[in-house]
């Protein structure tokens, strides 16, 4: 019999190794990404970085998907709290407040962040998700959302009198100092509405109240990301809870056309990346049009008034199926693309890890939690009544009424893997925010 000599037989590959090699970081193998890091890295702190846009981007998509990479895989933190999207945002938040980066790059992408990015990716997503929705259930779902937001409102403010009473804390503290400004319709209700409200009556500046109510907004936020994380699990484990992101039961994600017909468009769809840049336009205009509403209107936010317009052009029939599937498909590449990136910057250039400790106590936790606990109840009574899916409800409205308006929509939905839900949570977050408005303009004389 022959022999083979010499020949060292190969070890197989260690499963770690082979685990390693697996690892990919904003679309790149480890291989492609440490280096392209390590120059990131060095034109950052040799003061080379573009000082305009290229260098903000680069910077975080670098860091942004590190961030939602460790998240996701640290256990129970990733697994059970949404890890993916809280670490972009705390990371980023943590690399301002640790003096990890320089000022100019903190500045850079704070006007990144702020020049409108927030806005595109916003409009990505709630444009692409009502167009590539079945008519008929987008008017029915938007019908029976309002009756679930008055439910899930009436319950904030049950649970948030049963928090102040557990904590010792007076009503008027409970209630209107630290609880209902959450459920204001996001950060500019806090920062503005309700301060503007409280200041004649309180005889203060309206800052005085600001910063107090964007802390306690963004604890209620957090909350709200960390109940998403939860839900999300609970429906795997119990699927009958739960539409998988389709808020009414019965029904089906796309009914317009029959299943093969949009899988071929689809696959033709990708074929022509200039499909992306129609996606693009569409979105922009539905933004723009309701800007030009709100300096009508100016009760309403744009991003509300705009998605009040694309709701009525998708129920009419108004826009064929090639624009609404390239708004579709613009929505795809901007979530798969830019949410680490974009939930990174927001942690940058908006959240002050400072401020949240400043204002934090137990009792005001208690408070505040109570306040998003009432929520998911009354979004799960009202949503049952509503025929709509318990956890999708919960979600949708509960989880959406009591965060940060647009960027806490993105960190709740995108915990919950529920993104193509963003138009029902900004309804939720807007038309829930001018009730409560109201509510708390008409009560707050009665509790001094």
């Amino acid at each position: 019999m022959d022999k083979q000599i010499g020949v060292t037989a190969i070890p197989p590959e260690s499963n770690f190794i082979a685990q390693f090699k697996k690892i990919k970081i904003s679309g790149l193998s480890l291989k492609y990404y440490i280096p392209f890091s390590i120059i990131i890295l060095l034109a950052v702190y040799t003061g080379n970085l573009n000082k305009d846009i290229i260098g903000s981007i680069a910077f975080l998509l670098m860091a942004g998907g590190l961030f939602s990479y460790l998240g996701g895989v640290i256990p129970i933190f990733g697994s059970w709290m949404g890890g993916a999207i809280l670490l972009p945002l705390f990371g980023g938040s943590a690399l301002v407040y640790f003096g990890l980066i320089p000022d100019y790059v903190q500045t850079n992408i704070s006007g990144l962040i702020g020049s409108g990015f927030v806005n595109l990716f916003l409009a990505a997503i709630i444009i692409g998700s009502i167009l590539s929705m079945d008519r008929k259930v987008l008017v029915s779902i938007s019908l029976r959302l309002l009756p679930c937001i008055i439910g899930a409102l009436a319950f904030v403010f049950i649970f948030l009198i049963l928090g102040s009473l557990l904590t010792g804390s007076t009503l008027l503290e409970g209630l209107f100092m630290i609880g209902l400004p959450n459920y204001s319709g996001g950060s500019s209700g806090a920062i503005a509405v309700v301060p503007s409200i409280y200041s004649p009556i309180f005889h203060k500046p309206a800052g005085t109240f600001s910063g107090q109510f964007l802390v306690y907004m963004n604890i209620s936020n957090l909350i709200c990301v960390i109940f998403a994380g939860l839900l999300h699990k609970l429906g795997k484990r119990y699927p009958s809870l739960t539409g998988n992101g389709e808020l009414l039961k019965n029904v089906r994600k796309n009914a317009d056309q029959p299943a093969e017909e949009k899988a071929k468009a689809s696959s033709d769809l990708k074929k022509d990346i200039t499909k992306l840049g129609t996606g693009l336009f569409v979105s922009v205009i539905f933004i723009i049009a309701g800007n030009i509403l709100q300096s009508l209107i100016p009760q309403l936010n744009f991003i509300a008034w705009a998605v009040i317009l694309v709701i009525i052009v998708k129920a009419t029939g108004f826009l064929d199926d090639t624009l609404c599937q390239s708004s579709d498909y613009w929505q795809g590449f901007m979530v798969r693309n830019f949410l680490p990136f974009l939930i990174t910057g927001i942690g940058i250039a908006s959240l002050d890890l400072s401020q949240v400790s400043s204002y934090f106590t137990v009792s005001n936790f208690i408070i505040i939690i109570f306040g998003v606990i009432g929520s998911v109840v009354g979004s799960l009574i009202v949503g049952k009544l509503m025929k709509f899916h318990p956890i999708d409800s919960m979600i949708a409205v509960g989880l959406n009424l009591g965060n940060l308006g647009g960027t806490g929509a993105i960190g709740v939905l995108s915990t919950s893997e529920r993104m193509g839900m963003m138009p029902f949570a900004t309804i939720a977050n807007r038309i829930g925010g001018a009730i409560m408005v109201i509510v708390i303009s008409l009560l707050l004389p009665y509790f001094l």
